[in-house]
């Protein structure tokens, strides 16, 4: 029990960090931390979720060392104080282990290790059963323990400093690294532009701007504060931040800011990304981008090149020129140069946000969006 709660008290530890301090969450190969740290699980009662997993694995710790200084000290009393914090852990543990694979469909390893290392004190309180100890055992058992958590203090300090040392940001106002595009194109047409330009056309300036011509816009052409998301049809973190965040924003400002979608299909990771940034960038020829975008994430995981012609089809788009378009090079060659441009700007990963020609670093959830852009529209 002792083991299984230093290594629950270890992820919590790290995730609290980075919770607060805002400081890159490293995920490893599940990719899902940001998603999880930005959705409204997140916190409870006005405080990040992690906390209460320092202090359950803090309280189980404080259990057992007594239980282990004073063994013949209300053992009864003792037994059943732990069975229930082992099984209030594995609870909670269950349950948002489940939000994140019904709701959220991502996982955070960290958490995942949390709710491992909770259910490891669950099964082996169902063995803890009551017996007198000798002197010299139970002297010999706080030894074990008291060296235990000295070495994981060191140990999980030292991994936390490692784990965080890269980079940290503020979680309330996330670090915008200001570029300096070549230009800044916003269109005075509130549509987007119906005629592809050809590939010639997308090879004129080596430096990355925040909008094309072909990019499509949502909102005013005057608008204080112009929004761009650089993002993948078939990332499920997209489809999670377009349900928890971009659609939210969208909805709630507007008519006040330009919402401009860019392409940066992970091709590396998603076998369809391709095929649906260019069925999205075909859509958009057709004036129908924004009901597209919506109905593709809408559907997610079915991004596939049928997939798309059949959302296509059920928005009456053209699908003689939709499947011409699909086999143009010249919009291969625009999703390619949606990508170029991101990867100008510092971009290695989706969902990834611009406001103005700040780069937000991470996926902030609404609420901080929303202070960004309240601040730019002040």
């Amino acid at each position: 029990m002792t083991w299984a709660a230093l290594v629950g008290l270890f992820a919590a530890s790290y995730l609290s960090y980075t919770y607060i301090s805002g400081a890159e969450l490293v995920c490893g190969p599940l990719h899902g931390c940001d998603i999880v740290r930005a959705s409204k699980w997140s916190s409870m009662f006005g405080l990040p979720t992690p906390f209460f997993g320092v202090a359950f694995y803090l309280m189980v710790l404080a259990v057992l060392v007594a239980r282990a200084y004073a063994p013949d000290y209300k053992t009864k009393l003792a037994r059943w104080l732990t069975a229930l914090l082992a099984c209030a852990g594995f609870a909670e543990s269950l349950f948002l282990t489940s939000i994140q694979r019904f709701v959220l469909h991502s996982f955070c390893a960290w958490c995942l290790l949390s709710a491992a290392a909770a259910m490891g004190i669950f099964l082996a309180m169902l063995w803890d059963r009551g017996m007198v100890l000798g002197k010299d055992r139970a002297l010999a058992e706080l030894k074990i323990m008291f060296m235990s958590i000295a070495a994981a203090l060191v140990g999980g300090a030292l991994g936390i400093y490692g784990l965080t040392r890269p980079a940290s940001r503020p979680s309330v106002a996330p670090v915008m690294q200001q570029r300096q595009p070549d230009k800044i194109l916003v269109p005075e047409s509130s549509s987007s532009t119906p005629e592809v330009p050809s590939a010639q056309a997308t090879t004129t300036s080596a430096e990355p701007w925040l909008t094309r011509p072909w990019t499509p816009f949502e909102g005013p052409a005057g608008a204080k504060v112009t929004l761009v998301e650089f993002f993948d049809f078939e990332c499920p973190g997209c489809g999670l931040y377009h349900k928890l965040v971009i659609k939210p924003l969208r909805d709630k400002y507007r008519g006040r800011i330009r919402f401009a979608p860019r392409n940066f299909p992970l091709v590396e990771l998603h076998k369809n990304a391709m095929d649906a940034a260019i069925a999205g960038a075909c859509a958009n020829q057709q004036n129908r981008f924004f009901e597209f975008y919506d109905l593709m994430y809408a559907n997610q995981p079915k991004v596939t090149r049928a997939d798309a012609e059949g959302y296509a089809q059920s928005l009456g788009l053209d699908m003689d020129k939709f499947k011409a378009c699909e086999s143009d090079p010249a919009t291969l060659a625009l999703v390619l140069k949606d990508r170029q441009d991101g990867q100008g700007f510092g971009i290695t990963g989706t969902p990834t946000v611009v406001i103005n020609d700040g780069l937000v670093d991470g996926t902030p959830n609404l609420e901080t969006m929303s202070q960004l852009i309240d601040e730019r529209l002040n």
